[in-house]
């Protein structure tokens, strides 16, 4: 079968390279648990301490790394410019390469501990063992915030309207954040105390404030780390309860046509890429056998087709796209705007579940989102 997915660009980024090399390099575990033998409690405590070790560990190279450059910055403060500057500038430079560094290998640490939690590598069998949707180029782009590659999927394309996020530009905006942070921090510091605080330099306030920014930026990298990790599990879990139910097998051909539309649809009216949707979509592509392109992100296709199929095949369908839009933890205002059409009279069954889907998964809650993800042929 061909495959459905069209790369607009082959070459993998160099820092995508380097996560990948590293979360390889971490090893894999021989582990002989699944992520739902644990509750959702137990779940979100073994998180929470992935999380805290890699914040106090990122909040720590902060401190740490940016130190030299205030203390040189006081220490040649009376020198002149070119000397003070020049020198400051130096060792800033070295240190934030330093810290890059070191902030990179404690994100990728801490996914790939994350990912040991959720035991990806149960799942031998899965056909996202190659190329850029691989688990494991998806969590090096998670750790390391960088972009997920520009793809078409079946004629689908998410990025279609999206704008394109630069890697440097997105680190420099980090680091003038940053600066912004100590910027304010000083102008207050000095209008209460001068230059000093208790015989300190208030140029020290950099410290905290990089602590801070490194600590909210290691936290959400484990957060999306989680999201993406916990939609990989339910996609598994959802196909195969398709498959020992066998559901597929009692659809008509419109209606297999409709699962792709349903999450097609959802792909782009999200209005944003992630990949929890695309590996739910690719999954359902992979259990219907299809490959050729018909337009399945064509709102009023889906629509007809909800239409056209009986009443029971219309209720997979609508549970198929409820859990599709929650699929990222968001419900956009796009697909808030157009959830009446395809619910229909049953629109108040649906809504509710959607939104308490969309919470579950977006606050890790694994077992509680996997009892909403149920597709059968029964409405809401």
């Amino acid at each position: 079968m061909p495959s459905p997915i069209l790369f607009k660009t082959k070459k993998t980024p160099l820092l995508e390279r380097f996560g990948v090399y590293y979360l390889r390099l971490f090893g894999e575990q021989t582990l002989d648990h699944r992520v739902f033998d644990f509750s959702d409690e137990e779940l979100g405590k073994k998180v929470a301490r992935i999380s805290r070790k890699g914040i106090w560990l990122s909040a720590l190279t902060g401190g740490v790394l940016v130190w030299p450059t205030i203390y040189v910055d006081v220490l040649l403060q009376e020198r002149p410019w070119l000397v003070h500057y020049g020198w400051t500038a130096a060792v800033t430079l070295v240190s934030v390469g330093i810290e890059f560094y070191l902030l990179f290998l404690i994100a990728l640490k801490a996914v790939h501990e994350v990912s040991e939690l959720i035991n990806i590598h149960a799942h031998k069998k899965d056909f996202l063992q190659n190329g850029p949707f691989n688990l494991t180029s998806i969590l090096a782009r998670t750790a390391l915030e960088l972009p997920d590659p520009e793809l078409e999927i079946l004629g689908i394309d998410p990025f279609e309207n999206i704008s394109k996020k630069n890697l440097l530009i997105l680190g420099l905006l980090y680091k003038l954040k940053i600066t912004l942070t100590n910027f304010i921090a000083k102008g207050l510091l000095r209008s209460f105390g001068g230059k000093t605080l208790l015989g300190v330099s208030i140029n020290y306030v950099a410290l905290p404030v990089e602590c801070f920014w490194n600590a909210v930026v290691l936290r959400r990298v484990v957060d999306e780390a989680r999201l993406r990790l916990f939609g990989f599990a339910l996609s598994n879990h959802i196909a195969d309860n398709v498959l020992h139910d066998h559901l597929l097998s009692q659809l008509s051909e419109e209606a297999k046509i409709g699962c792709l539309r349903a999450i097609g649809n959802a792909v782009v009216m999200a209005q944003h890429y992630h990949p929890n949707m695309v590996v739910l979509l690719l999954r359902f592509q992979h259990l219907l056998g299809i490959s050729r392109e018909m337009q399945y992100d064509d709102w009023q296709l889906f629509l007809d087709t909800l239409k056209k199929v009986s009443e029971k095949e219309r209720d997979f369908l609508l549970d198929l796209f409820t859990v599709a839009a929650a699929f990222d933890g968001k419900i956009s205002r796009l697909e808030s705007n157009h959830l009446a059409e395809a619910y229909g009279s049953y629109y108040e069954l649906y809504l509710p579940r959607l939104v308490q889907l969309t919470g579950h998964i977006r606050a890790g809650r694994l077992h509680a989102a996997a009892s909403l993800c149920v597709l059968d042929f029964t409405a809401g």
